[in-house]
C-alpha cells in the first residue's frame, strides 16, 4: 500500500540532515526528505479523499510537508506514533482548508479534457460503497484503519480520541460497512427481483439514502434474510473484523508536489496558519481547544470560590 525506503536519518534534534533546524522538506533541485516521502502516497491519498479536488490536495500536502520539517522537533520518537503525527498534520491542514473554502469549489466547472478525465478517475479509485451507510466520523476512522493501515491506537492519535473511544467507533462503524456488504451480496445473487433493482444500475452511486433502503429491504424480505443469513454464517462475528479487503492507495504525483512552492512559515507564532500542539506535539483542532478553555475557565473559577471560601473567616 504504501512506498517503504530506507528512513532518512535525523537527529533527535529536530534537524535533517542538513543540520539545520526545521530544514525545509524539499529544496530546489533535490527530491522530497525520505523522512516524508516513504509516506507520501498515504498523505496525498488521505488529502485527496477529504478534499476531492486533485490540485487542492497537492497544495496541501506540500504544506504538509513544510509543516512537517518545521515542527519535526516536536515530533514522536517512535516510529508508530511518528506516522500518526504526519497523519494529524495533515488532517489539520485539511480541515483548516475546508473551513477557508467552505461554499466554494476550488476546481471550478466539471473539466471534459483527458486531465480532468483522468482526476475523475482518480477519485472514482477511491470509492467504498460498502461504507456508504457509516456516519462521517465512522468512515473518517476506517479510512485511516482499512485503507491506510493505521492501528486503532494510530486512528486515536490522529483524530483526537481516546483509545477506547477510537476502538468502539471503529467497532461501530464494521458492523455498518458488514452490513452493507450482505445486503450487497445478496442483491447481487439475483435470488429477490426487488432487491436486485437497488444494485442493477451501477451509474447511480450508493449513496447513504439507496444503503438505507437497501439494507432496510434485506431485513424485511423474508427470502433476502435466508440469503443474509446463510452468508453471515461464514463471516466473523460483526465488528470484530474491519473488513477482509485491502482499498487502493494512490501514487501520490511527486513532480507536482515538489513544483510548489514552499510554504513560508507565519510571521506571527499564534497565526491561524500555525496549528497548536498539545504536549506529544499533535495538532490540536478548534474544538479540542476550546474545550481546553472551558477547563482552564473553569478551573480559575473553582480556584476563586475556594479562595473566597477559605479567606472569608479571616475578612470577618
Amino acid at each position: 500500500m504504501m512506498s517503504s525506503r530506507t528512513e532518512h536519518s535525523t537527529s533527535r534534534d529536530g534537524t535533517g540532515s542538513s543540520g539545520v533546524p526545521g530544514a525545509a522538506a524539499t529544496r530546489p533541485g533535490e527530491g522530497i526528505d525520505e523522512r516524508f516521502d516513504r509516506h507520501l502516497d498515504g498523505l496525498f491519498t488521505y488529502c485527496l479523499s477529504v478534499l476531492c479536488a486533485h490540485e487542492t490536495a497537492v497544495g496541501v500536502v506540500r504544506e504538509v510537508l513544510d509543516l512537517a520539517a518545521r515542527k519535526h522537533g516536536r515530533a514522536p520518537q517512535d516510529e508508530e506514533d511518528r506516522l500518526a503525527w504526519l497523519y494529524a498534520l495533515a488532517r489539520w491542514v485539511c480541515l483548516r482548508r475546508l473551513t477557508a473554502t467552505r461554499g466554494h469549489s476550488e476546481e471550478g466547472a466539471r473539466e471534459e479534457s483527458e486531465q480532468g478525465r483522468e482526476r475523475r478517475r482518480e477519485l472514482a479509485r477511491l470509492a467504498w460503497p460498502e461504507a456508504a451507510g457509516t456516519s462521517p466520523e465512522q468512515r473518517e476512522a476506517l479510512e485511516l484503519a482499512v485503507r491506510h493501515g493505521l492501528s486503532p491506537l494510530q486512528v486515536a492519535s490522529v483524530i483526537g480520541l481516546e483509545a477506547t473511544a477510537a476502538r468502539e467507533l471503529l467497532a461501530a462503524a464494521a458492523c455498518e460497512v458488514e452490513r452493507t456488504r450482505v445486503a450487497l451480496g445478496v442483491a447481487a445473487s439475483g435470488g429477490c427481483p426487488v432487491a436486485a433493482r437497488y444494485a442493477g444500475d451501477r451509474r447511480i452511486p450508493l449513496g447513504s439514502a439507496l444503503r438505507g433502503e437497501l439494507v432496510r429491504h434485506v431485513d424485511e424480505c423474508p427470502r433476502c434474510r435466508r440469503t443474509a443469513e446463510r452468508a453471515g454464517a461464514a463471516e466473523p462475528w460483526p465488528g470484530t473484523a474491519v473488513t477482509p479487503d485491502a482499498l487502493p492507495v494512490l501514487t501520490a504525483p511527486r513532480a507536482e508536489i515538489l513544483a510548489r512552492p514552499a510554504v513560508a512559515p507565519p510571521r506571527r507564532r499564534r497565526s491561524p496558519a500555525q496549528p497548536r500542539l498539545d504536549r506529544r506535539g499533535f495538532p490540536m483542532d478548534a474544538r479540542e481547544r476550546a474545550a481546553r478553555r472551558d477547563r482552564l475557565r473553569s478551573r480559575a473559577v473553582t480556584t476563586t470560590v475556594v479562595a473566597t471560601v477559605v479567606a472569608a473567616p479571616l475578612l470577618a
